[in-house]
This record gives C-alpha cells, structure tokens and sequence, in this order.
C-alpha cells in the first residue's frame, strides 16, 4: 500500500475550489502531489479554468459539466462537491500542506528504491549508479522546502538581510579570502558561486589557494574541503606547515639553514602541527578522479563535515565519463560540471586552471581570458576568472617576488588588478603593503621604462 491520505487530498483540493488555488500554486503544489487520478483530474481542471478566468467554486462546477478530459479522468461533479465540504473554510490549505507534502515524500522514497533496483540490474558502471543515486537523494532531501521560499517577498528578504550584513558587518557578503584588495572586489565568497584561479606553472595557484584555504580554516574555523590532483596528502600537508611556521622546508631538509635557525624552525613546526592537525580541512588526494566521483565525494563533505567551500587542484585533470577525444568538450564537462556542484552544494568552488603556453612567448603580457587553456566553457561558466602573473621577475628580493593578481571576469561585481608579494619560501602571499621595498623597485623600473618609452618617441 502506498503511503496516501485521501482525506487530505480532498480537503486541500477543497481550499483550491473556493479560492485558494493561486497561494497552493505559487508555494510549488502540482498534480503531481496528488495519488487519487480523480483528485488530479480535479487540480488539472482547475489549472484549465485559471487560464480564462479566477479559480471560483462556480466557475470550478461549471468548468466540470462540460469538460470531457476532466471526466475521463474519473472526475465527477459529486466528488468536486465532497472537496469544497471537506474544506469550509478558505485559508486552511496551509494546515493540510505540511501532511500532504509528507506522503508525497514518501511516495517518492518509494519510487526510488524501485528505480534504484532496476538501475542496479541494467547499469554499466557503479561509480554511474552510485553518482546517479546520490543526485536524486539530495534532490529529494531539499525537495523539503516549499517554493514559497522562492516567492518574490522572500528574495527580496533575503537581499535586505545580505545588504544589511555589508552595511553593519565587513563590507562581505560572502566567505573572506584573507585578502583585502580581493575582498573588495568579490564582496566574498558565495555559495553557488564557480571561482577560477589561473596562471602558468610555478606561479604561485596551488599556494594561493592553500592561503584562502588557511585563511578559511584556521583563521574563521570554516570547513573546507580539498581535491588535491597533483600532491599527495604528505605533500599537501607539509606545505601547509611551511607557510604557517614560516620554514622554507627544502632549505630544512638539505640542511641550509644553521643549527640555531633549524632548533627554531622545529620548534615553529612542533607548534603549529597539533593546530593544523585539527583544522576543518578534509584533503581527498587523487589522481585519477572523475568529475562525477568530485561530485559524489563533495556531497559526503557537505553531509558528514559539513564544508562550506570546495577547492580543486586543478581543473584540467579531473577526468570525465566514457573516452571522449574531444578534449574541448571533456574541459567543457567538468566546468559545467563544477558549476553545477556549486550551486547543487550551496558553496563556493574555487578551481585552479593552467593558462596556455603560447602567452610565455608574448612579450609577457598580461593574460586574458581567452588563454584559459583547452575550453572556452572555462571563462562562461565560471562566475569568476582570477590571473595570477608575474610583469618582471627582477622585482625580487631572495625568495618574495612580486606578482600581479587581475580579476578578469566578476560576474557579481567589478574587475580590478593589484600587486601581491609572493613569498615562495614560504608558499604564502602577502599584502603589498607589507612589502614597500618591492613596490619602490616596481615604480622605479615602471618610471624607467616610460622615460626609455619618452626617448625612443622623441628620437622618432
């Protein structure tokens, strides 16, 4: 026996005839909530009358006497009747909602297990089944919420409480990057949101990602979770404890550093390890990961560690479903893919990308969102296209180095440029203004260039 309660069907139906149907409507009821083919009739037929005219108890019965697809349907005037009856009162259709909405659940649950049963018999591939189950599940879990809280009223709410939390909070609206000149220009991090951080190799993604990862973490006790597609769990946690304890590891390891500075470093280390053992940061380190399995793992974070930010390391390889030679497409996949998770999770995913060759040998100039390497789905699915790149690599000092971060794409708010010191001993960015003797270098060899650029035009 399916799991019905006809009482409540008729009683909310009733509501519907005597003037009710347009709030039932609006808070997401279709004919599909109904088991009875007749009560579906019924709301069918209320659907035909609200086309020409409101939805009355008169215009309803009258609507019933000559319409022949109601009746073969097993609609019938005596039991549109018994609805309005079981329902006296205009209004109660939220005291019936909450019972209705539980058997339709149900009857889903059930439907799925049916389903999932069949699919187990026919499927190819478990990882396909086991993606595919998960899907519909958290489908059916948010399923919960009515879609009045998609009405108007409540989005619009729901923008006041976002401005009021720019206006007396930090200017965010989102999760913070751990930097201010990124802050200001993203307003944060938001669910639902693809960010795309690229560069060339050796650049600085993988350690800038690690920062907003540490900044989240450590610094707001936010859980996050990682694909790491390149380094190993050991690797990936041994440069966390680099750039927290400020120890260049290789210089460690192959004995650099002095005794005095090595006793210290042990000591920075033996520190910060218990801490960084014990951070919200849940690592999935694999090489061989399939959007689909990203997907799947992603939403065990979200149920059992509750993340609310997803990092992926990087984006071009994650792998795809079938062997697809079409690698355009295949990147295409996993950024629709990526994108769809975001908003699926209700959580920012930031994603690493490599930027094409070609842009090595031209001139050094800055980098646009055409050379985002293999995909141009890359640049239109993602809500937010970030470059790292480096304008001259003299502007250093032993392991800092001075790069440029330029937001190319911001869907939800303005693009912007500005300079951040890359500590590679450290695997750490820093703020600019921290670092003055490398803004001096820049503007003395930028004024340098422009009188060069004054002279050649004079001599013309």
């Amino acid at each position: 026996m399916l799991p019905v309660n006809r009482d409540v069907e008729k009683a909310l139906l009733g509501c519907c005839i005597i003037g009710d149907f347009t709030d039932v409507v609006a808070a997401g009821v279709s004919a599909d909530w109904f088991n009875e083919i007749e009560h579906k009739a019924a709301f069918h037929l209320m659907e035909r009358v609200s086309e020409k005219e409101p939805v009355t108890e008169p215009a309803v019965l009258n609507a019933a006497r000559l319409d022949e697809t109601f009746k073969e349907n097993n609609g019938s005037l005596s039991d549109l009747i018994e609805m309005t009856n079981a329902a006296p009162v205009a209004g109660n259709w939220q005291y019936w909602m909450p019972e209705l909405q539980s058997k339709l659940r149900r009857r889903s649950y059930i439907a799925f297990a049916l389903d999932l049963q069949k699919m187990a018999k026919d499927c190819g591939s478990i990882d396909e089944l086991a993606d595919e189950a998960e899907s519909r599940l958290m489908q059916m879990r948010t399923c919960r919420k009515l879609k009045v809280e998609a009405d108007r009223k409540e989005s619009f709410g729901r923008i006041i409480e976002m401005l009021e939390q720019a206006h007396t909070g930090n200017g965010l609206i989102g999760l913070s990057t751990g930097f201010n000149d990124f802050d200001k220009l993203l307003s944060g991090m938001r669910g639902g949101q693809l960010i795309t951080l690229a560069a060339r190799p050796g650049q600085g993604k993988s350690a800038l990602m690690g920062n907003w990862m540490l900044n989240l973490a450590l610094g707001q006790g936010v859980p996050v979770g990682v694909f790491s597609l390149e380094m190993s769990m050991d690797e990936f946690n041994a440069r966390m404890l680099s750039t927290v304890s400020e120890v260049n590891l290789q210089a460690f390891v192959s004995k650099e550093y002095n005794e005095e500075r090595r006793n210290k470093a042990m000591k920075s280390m033996a520190l910060n390890m218990p801490k960084l053992a014990n951070a919200p940061v849940y690592i999935e380190p694999r090489t061989d990961i399939t959007i689909n399995q990203i997907r799947a793992d992603a939403r065990r974070m979200v149920r059992n560690n509750g993340i609310k930010a997803l990092f992926v390391d990087y984006l071009q390889l994650v792998g795809t479903r079938g062997n697809n030679n079409n690698r355009v497409q295949e990147v295409g996949q996993i950024s629709r893919g990526l994108k769809s998770m975001a908003g699926e999770l209700d959580l920012p995913v930031i994603a690493l990308a490599q930027l094409n060759r070609q842009i090595e040998n031209d001139n050094n100039r800055a980098p646009r969102l055409s050379d985002l390497r293999e995909s141009g789905a890359i640049e239109s699915d993602s809500d937010v296209v970030a470059f790292i790149w480096v304008e001259d690599f003299n502007i250093a000092d032993g392991g800092r180095l001075l790069t440029r971060i330029t937001v190319a794409k911001n869907r939800a708010g303005r693009s912007g440029s500005f300079h951040l010191c890359f500590n590679r001993d450290y695997s750490r960015f820093e703020d600019w203004r921290d670092n003055q003797d490398l803004i001096e270098m820049y503007e003395m060899a930028d004024e340098k260039k422009s009188s060069k650029s004054k002279w050649r035009s004079a001599k013309r």
